[in-house]
């Protein structure tokens, strides 16, 4: 069994994707509450950044005070984000692995099952604030490579841990020491067939990967409607003429001239389009992986309170495989 946690290649991340999404609709379908948690954590991703950038825009455009309030709006969504999208996270855990026993359990009953981890779902959301302050301090360019390396290996650790503590909590409702314990449970209950997955972190640094080239996309078309349409756009957003902008010597090798005016509002609607989608796309990412490590934390664990229909065909799913007799290798407790 591996003992660190190891990342596969790009490709493959793509892959894992591709096939996550294909397969957990079958998941889904078998009880459509499970969307709910997920939607949520989609609509609720998008407000951080419509109040940052409306925040942007009352700053540079309004003026009317209102700028203080909407940065303080900012600053409150994205703390309480935290919080809100663990409590999401464990009603989603909790709702797949009671589809995967057989159970019908709608959104109500999940609600009211997760009001009964509010210390879970708080500690929960402090250490993943805590893995964002060290996944900050990773980038920073001034920190030495050793220490990049240690932050790094902090940072995506507790990926791995935090969605296998999740079904821990949500399944069992067991405190954090205990929790650990299941963790290491897990790792040594393995079946021999899914050892070969197991600390391996799916769909790792995915959504930066999907972001940086998102992001230079809508800055390009940011630009260039910028300069092709900036005479009718609002005056506040103008940057000027490229005269002003750029040397005579840059401007050379540019197709504008010195007269052309550019415009930072399409720049701005581009990066803020980058950002929502990127936000979605991370809300996504992680349903999935929530759903992954419900399931193989249940197939670990729980195999005998598993339904007899996804047995079957559970250690395929797992393995990222379409063969369909992953099942049959090891054979599920009577």
């Amino acid at each position: 069994m591996k003992d660190k946690f190891t990342r596969p290649a790009l490709s493959d991340r793509f892959d894992q994707l591709s096939y996550l999404l294909k397969h957990t609709v079958t998941i889904i379908g078998r009880d459509r509450d499970i969307l709910g948690p997920p939607i949520r954590m989609a609509i609720y991703s998008l407000l951080p950044a419509i109040a940052f950038f409306a925040m942007i825009w009352a700053f540079l455009i309004d003026r009317d005070g209102s700028g203080m309030a909407l940065l303080a709006l900012s600053v409150f969504l994205f703390v309480y984000k935290f919080f809100y999208y663990n409590r999401q996270e464990l009603a989603l855990s909790w709702l797949v692995y009671e589809t995967a026993a057989g159970r019908d359990r709608d959104g109500a009953e999940a609600a009211k099952h997760v009001s009964t981890l509010k210390s879970q779902a708080r500690l929960l959301a402090l250490l993943d604030m805590g893995a964002a302050w060290i996944a900050r301090q990773r980038r920073r360019r001034n920190k030495g490579f050793i220490n990049r390396l240690l932050l790094s290996a902090l940072t995506e650790g507790w990926d791995m841990v935090n969605h296998f503590l999740l079904p821990a909590f949500a399944i069992e409702g067991v405190g954090f020491r205990e929790g650990m314990s299941r963790l290491k449970a897990t790792r040594e209950n393995v079946p021999e067939t899914l050892m070969g997955v197991f600390g391996i972190d799916i769909l790792g640094r995915l959504v930066a990967s999907i972001a940086a080239p998102l992001y230079a996309i809508m800055a390009v078309f940011g630009i260039v409607a910028g300069t092709v349409v900036a005479p009718a756009l609002p005056a506040a957003f103008g940057a000027g003429e490229f005269g002003d902008l750029f040397p005579p010597e840059v401007l050379q090798y540019l197709p504008i001239t010195a007269e052309t005016q550019f415009n930072w509002l399409p720049l701005f609607i581009g990066i803020l389009l980058g950002t929502l989608v990127s936000a979605v796309f991370e809300r996504l990412v992680t349903t999935l992986k929530v759903i992954y490590f419900t399931l193989f934390y249940a197939r670990t664990l729980h195999a005998d309170s598993l339904d007899e229909d996804i047995r079957a065909e559970l250690d395929a799913y797992l393995r990222f495989s379409d063969d369909g007799q992953a099942g049959a290798a090891t054979p599920y407790p009577a």
